[in-house]
């Protein structure tokens, strides 16, 4: 019988969703044998024109301040002293789509983590072609294949078409954790919630299914 499939939305620059990262490392180690793991981008900002400014700036930290608050994930805040770039998720979600496809699902998880942390952690503005080219490069993909793909308008076509799918499925918030077994979906977790939540909720469901 197929194993049941765990569903994660998200966005590489959701800041929940960074808090949510050490919970899904431990579901990945500790449920592989259990489950199948996918990943599909909801894009939490895509297409943003406004640039970065005291703002922005100040209501991006009062979430940032937050989510370390509840979860103890580290945050670079000199990123929010930097002005002028624009707060644009569509590219880092792109980013996963691209490695996705032509690594597999839990590349392309790898890659979503290896992002977040490259802006939450290590203060990199994840949203250029440039900055994005070398995180490919340092996370052993070969660079030259992977922004051959990531630039080409098909690949944008399929981000934003995710998006509309990640939408129609009724997910409005991020992270989102869904079970999908035998064709029927099932809601695990919307926004952030620590191991032991995540856990029981995950034991309860696989006790019923499997």
């Amino acid at each position: 019988m197929p194993k049941p499939i765990l569903i994660y939305v998200g966005d590489p620059m959701c800041s929940w969703c960074w808090g949510l990262a050490p919970v899904m490392a431990k579901l990945l180690q500790n449920y592989a044998t259990k489950l199948e793991f996918e990943i599909l981008l909801g894009g939490l900002r895509p297409g943003n024109k406004a640039v970065v400014d005291d703002e922005m700036a100040d209501f991006l930290r009062h979430h940032w301040e937050r989510v370390h608050e509840l979860s103890g994930q580290d945050f670079d805040f000199s990123l929010l002293e930097k002005r002028g770039w624009f707060y644009n998720t569509e590219p880092a979600c792109r980013a996963v789509i691209t490695a996705r496809g032509l690594y597999g699902s839990l590349k392309g998880m790898e890659f979503f983590k290896f992002l977040q942390k490259s802006y939450y952690s290590g203060g990199q503005i994840i949203t250029s072609d440039e900055v994005i080219e070398q995180l490919a490069f340092d996370a052993g993909f070969d660079g030259a294949e992977f922004m051959a793909h990531f630039k080409k308008d098909e690949m944008s076509a399929l981000t934003l078409n995710e998006f509309q799918d990640v939408s129609a499925m009724g997910v409005s918030g991020f992270p989102t954790l869904i079970m999908v077994h035998q064709e029927q979906a099932t809601l695990l977790l919307n926004g952030f919630g620590d191991y032991e939540t995540v856990r029981g909720r995950l034991d309860s469901y696989l006790a019923e299914v499997v």
